[in-house]
């Protein structure tokens, strides 16, 4: 008995909602009926889905694979391709089109049209490619006037977004709700607000974005946007997109696409979308955020105080933290964490160092740290004389930001070639981070000048203020402790460079403000000595700080406090 002719349903669906609807069970069983009524086997298992208009599904796609197969003899020569129609097989240029198409006749597959129950083989006469080639035009043809049409609607929208106008927004951020307003729309915060707002509060105290997303999901509290992602859980990665995303205060920057990468257009516009969380606040978390997160994972209780401040005395290398004792009784250590590894590189005899006696002990002389104000509400710890200073400074930073990316815009507005354009705008958008972040900064600094003169609060000892968050330490939640203890880290972290561990001698040496002062400690948490280098100038400390391959963040960080300790000491 001679076999029958082997048929293949070729199912080209142009997007995911026609997949979740109806189009590829009716183009299916089309395809069933057909190979019913003519005597051919069906395989319908060939699919490739996705846009047939750039074709690239014809070099990588199902189409692709289908010509492989039958020049490898896989799919036998007489086997026949059935479409719904040739626009659904291609809608690339016309000549690419027609020449995949006789590329399947020449060997030796017959392609077959549902939507007329044409038949195209190679031995039909030239009237059938003619008619191919017509209706091949005609979908090439509409898809590209498709493809014009949106993008021009895109353009204009972005046009009218710039000139002030309230569009449609797609994908707009899940605390904003836009609303039909004429032939605009009108924005409002939604019930989320709060929980954006608690992102830059808990980044704000230290939190990071892996910790706040573990707090949320442990509180079980819902995610922006449903349908994200199928277990409706926060993840890092969102978390992160809030922290950047100016949308918070307000800001609208509209992007276009220039050679491949996304670039402003034009200025971005404040106040465009009503804020979520302050300018202050969301620039000072920009300021505060490490530039290269840290991707350890801190368990419940932000179990080490001083994440990538640490380093072993021996090798240099940074600390990690070990346990041990029973579970009612933990206790923690530091050890190198070069000590498993490459052949125990670090070659100390005593392994480890008590962490808890060591954070104790930090804690405990906080008081002769003189940290900083945000942590101890003290806010004479700079001078007024001091605070002025460092408002004119600022104040001149702004002021110099401002020519220069005034001199940028000329500039732009002169320049013709799209690449220096686009170069060019990327100077821009970075000019106006760092202008944005020191107007900020110039806030915070004329906001404390106002509360120091007029004495709104009371001033509160660091001692006694670290003693009162030590406290939540034994009483408060869990979520309450980890917050706590992160603020804490934060603060010690502006003004200690390093906490270095020998091993050898188990001593631990706290480094203030790029070494200008110095306390070491023993394995009991006794204070065994001191040294203060503020005398000299920071250049002394900045220079060692470069040698040790600091980062410009940690040596302006490293300056800061240096300034406050003097300041403090006059």
């Amino acid at each position: 008995m001679q076999s029958k002719p082997k048929a293949y349903s070729y199912i080209r669906i142009s997007s995911a909602g026609q997949i979740a609807g109806d189009g590829l069970r009716r183009q299916l069983e089309r395809a069933k009926a057909y190979a019913a009524e003519y005597g051919l086997e069906l395989d319908d298992k060939l699919k490739d889905v996705g846009s047939g208009y750039h074709g690239k599904h014809v070099k990588f796609g199902a189409l692709g694979g289908f010509l492989d197969l039958v020049r490898s003899g896989k799919v036998p020569k007489g086997s026949y391709l059935i479409v719904e129609s040739l626009d659904r097989l291609s809608r690339e240029a016309v000549i690419d089109a027609q020449l995949q198409l006789l590329n399947l006749l020449k060997a030796g597959i017959v392609v077959v049209t549902l939507i007329d129950g044409a038949v195209y083989s190679e031995d039909k006469d030239f009237t059938q490619l003619i008619i191919s080639l017509t209706i091949m035009s005609r979908a090439h043809e509409e898809s590209a006037t498709k493809s014009y049409r949106a993008k021009e609607r895109i353009r204009k929208r972005k046009a009218d977004a710039l000139a002030g106008k309230k569009v449609f927004m797609k994908n707009l951020a899940g605390w904003i709700d836009q609303i039909p307003d004429g032939d605009e729309y009108k924005f409002e915060l939604n019930s989320h607000v709060p929980t954006v707002r608690r992102v830059f509060e808990l980044a704000d105290k230290g939190v990071g974005t892996h910790s706040i997303a573990r707090i949320f999901n442990k509180e079980g509290l819902p995610v922006l946007r449903k349908g994200v992602n199928p277990y409706e859980r926060w993840r890092d990665n969102a978390v992160a997109r809030i922290l950047k995303d100016e949308t918070t205060i307000g800001t609208l920057t509209v992007f276009e696409e220039v050679d491949g990468k996304r670039v402003p257009m034009g200025e971005p516009i404040k106040n465009y979308y009503p804020a979520a969380v302050s300018e202050e606040l969301f620039w000072r978390v920009q300021r505060n955020r490490p530039a290269v997160p840290h991707k350890g994972r801190r368990g419940d209780r932000y179990a080490n105080l001083f994440p990538r401040i640490t380093a072993c005395a021996g090798c240099g290398h940074v600390l990690k933290m070990y346990y041990g004792g029973r579970t009612h009784n933990r206790k923690s250590y530091f050890g190198c964490s070069q000590r498993h590894i490459a052949g125990n590189t670090c070659n100390t005899e005593i392994k480890l160092f008590p962490y808890d006696t060591l954070e104790r002990a930090i804690l405990d002389h906080i008081s002769e740290f003189r940290l900083d104000e945000q942590l101890a509400s003290d806010t004479n710890a700079v001078s007024r004389t001091q605070l002025v200073e460092r408002i004119e400074a600022t104040e001149a930073t702004v002021a110099n930001l401002e020519k220069r990316r005034e001199n940028l815009l000329n500039t732009i507005e002169q320049t013709d070639d799209r690449e220096d354009q686009r170069l060019l705008l990327d100077r821009l958008a970075g000019f106006r981070v760092q202008l944005e972040q020191s107007k900020a900064e110039l806030a915070d600094l004329r906001k404390r000048l106002a509360e120091q003169d007029e004495q709104r609060r009371a001033i509160i000892s660091v001692k006694e203020k670290i003693a009162l968050e030590r406290l939540k330490w034994t009483t408060g939640t869990e979520t309450e402790i980890f917050t706590s203890r992160a603020s804490v880290s934060q603060s010690l972290r502006k003004f200690i460079t390093l906490v270095t561990v020998d091993f050898y001698n188990q001593a631990a040496i706290v480094e203030i403000a790029g070494g200008a002062k110095g306390y070491v400690f023993d394995r009991d948490g006794n204070l065994i000595d001191h040294l203060d280098m503020t005398d000299m100038p920071f250049e002394e400390f900045e220079g060692n700080m470069k040698k040790d391959g600091k980062s410009l963040t940690d040596i302006a960080q490293a300056k800061s406090s240096y300034e406050l300790i003097k300041a403090a000491e006059g």
